[in-house]
């Protein structure tokens, strides 16, 4: 069983994400929450969890802070961040502190599971998989280079390929070795990363939808559409009108 802390200065937020969690994943034990930065650390070098869901935002320490100090005695924490739209960017930069996902708030249940499931995967995998690899320093160094590449340069009409010379590995090799560090395939990182930032313009701005694709690398607006249907279950235009009408719904499940 793993254990997972949950770090949110707001309580309806953390009493939402347990509900949803503990009706959704047997194998988790949800350890104390943290209602600051400096609790965070705290709770985790005293209670040692697995996961931790935690807020950017947060009084004393912000999210990002505390994970730089807990990744010093848990190096192998598997974190999720908790974002809101304006902190978008700010959210890219986890990447290199060990960040294994980033969430839009207000959470949704679905997303909140799909990036649980991606960091109990990787738990799973953590001992196995790996082994199989030469999992070196330049290996792992190369692994977080190519991911801020990704998020720089996802607007961008990027490939496996060129992500692969960038960081001088072979392309069969980066894909493989990709998969097993992240829980998913280059493409589907790439798209997860794309629909995000798609999501954020839909919310914080009135950009057409066309104008959104051409924004997040994708020329023809009708197949973007039919990846944002795929990936939300909703067309791009009824999503904005959606969370439009109200930004605050949590599905529950």
């Amino acid at each position: 069983m793993y254990k997972l802390l949950i770090a949110d200065d707001e309580a309806f937020e953390r009493k939402t994400m347990r509900f949803i969690l503990k009706k959704s994943f047997a194998n988790l034990e949800i350890i104390e929450d943290a209602k600051t930065g400096d609790e965070a650390v705290q709770l985790s070098r005293k209670c040692k969890p697995h996961i931790i869901i935690m807020d950017i935002k947060m009084p004393e320490k912000n999210g990002l802070e505390a994970q730089k100090s807990i990744i010093k005695f848990l190096p192998n924490i598997k974190t999720i961040i908790l974002t809101a739209y304006d902190n978008f960017s700010f959210a890219q930069s986890a990447i290199k502190l060990g960040v294994v996902d980033y969430i839009l708030k207000p959470v949704k249940p679905d997303e909140l599971k799909e990036s649980l499931n991606k960091a109990i995967y990787l738990l799973n995998n953590e001992d196995t998989n790996l082994n199989s690899f030469s999992d070196s320093s330049h290996d792992r160094d190369s692994i977080h280079d190519a991911l801020k590449f990704i998020n720089k340069n996802f607007s961008e009409n990027i490939t496996l390929e060129s992500v692969s010379e960038h960081v001088h590995l072979t392309s069969h090799y980066f894909s493989r070795y990709f998969k097993n560090s992240t829980g998913v395939n280059f493409i589907e990182y790439l798209t997860k990363l794309r629909i995000k930032e798609a999501k954020r313009l839909l919310v914080s701005t009135n950009k057409s939808i066309s104008r959104i694709s051409l924004d997040i690398g994708y020329v023809d607006s009708a197949y973007f559409s039919k990846v944002f249907m795929k990936y939300e279950g909703v067309s791009p235009h009824k999503y904005r009108l959606n969370e439009k009408r109200h930004p605050l719904d949590l599905e529950m499940p």
